[in-house]
């Protein structure tokens, strides 16, 4: 079977170059023993380690994620979902979660597997997406929709009893109630140069809040978008015909007692 599959192909082609951006943060905040990759995507951040020397063990929820992670690693990748993870406890000198937690169902519970399966002393580090940056690709994706008439699609948002608040605080309160002793609780700043194609691939795809309202629309109000799009993006691309855009991740790095 292709592990190309077509969601798999167009995250790996577009918002996983985003997410990349904090690979190294988190890689240098876990040390050099093994490496539990929580929500491994398309196998960025696995890769990386395993170029490291490390042994890493990812897990994914998305079977086409899983796939191409597979394809790219040496290491187990496993099916998996947070927060019920098939290891016994303490089983990794440390654990990576990055942009895993704000997509959870359950954020708390979800933290404290993940304080499970680390080895005392340990060092889980995770990161997620806080409030858009303004001039972000999501303002710049957003000013597009209205444009072309997109119908915003119900919010996916958690039971209040159950969310938490998308900053590095609110990050910090969660690993504080998971027993874990947070070493660092910050913001991680960068630019996001990406293809014009890269980023549409993604939206196309499926992928992240975006794609979901694009592929709920009628096939006049996708093409419209598609155009104003490919409008928009020759005005602002750069001298090599790349879409640039500030980005900001909340990042917390704790250990277990």
């Amino acid at each position: 079977m292709n592990p190309w599959t077509d969601r798999g192909d167009a995250y790996a082609r577009s918002f996983g170059s985003l997410c990349a951006g904090t690979v190294d943060h988190l890689l240098d905040a876990t040390g050099s023993g093994t490496l539990l990759d929580a929500g491994c995507g398309t196998g960025t951040l696995a890769v990386q380690a395993e170029s490291r020397g490390r042994s890493v063990t990812a897990i994914d929820s998305e079977a086409s994620m899983v796939d191409l992670a597979r394809s790219r690693l040496h290491g187990p990748v496993l099916r998996a979902s947070l927060p019920h993870l098939p290891f016994p406890d303490a089983s990794f000198d440390a654990v990576a979660a990055n942009f895993v937690i704000n997509h959870v169902g359950r954020p708390a519970e979800s933290v404290a597997e993940l304080a499970r399966v680390t080895r005392p002393s340990g060092p889980v580090a995770m990161t997620i997406w806080p409030a858009p940056e303004p001039d972000g690709w999501q303002g710049f994706i957003g000013e597009i929709f209205e444009a072309a008439g997109v119908v915003p699609i119900p919010r996916q948002d958690l039971d209040p009893t159950l969310d938490f608040e998308r900053t590095s605080a609110g990050l910090e309160g969660l690993a504080r109630g998971a027993g874990l002793e947070v070493v660092s609780a910050s913001d991680l700043r960068w630019t996001w140069s990406v293809r014009p194609d890269d980023l549409w691939a993604g939206i196309e795809g499926g992928i992240a809040g975006a794609g979901a309202t694009y592929s709920a629309q009628s096939d006049r109000v996708r093409r419209a978008a598609s155009g104003i799009f490919e409008n928009r993006c020759g005005k602002a691309v750069d001298h090599v015909g790349h879409l640039s855009f500030p980005v900001r991740a909340a990042c917390v790095v704790a250990e277990r007692r």
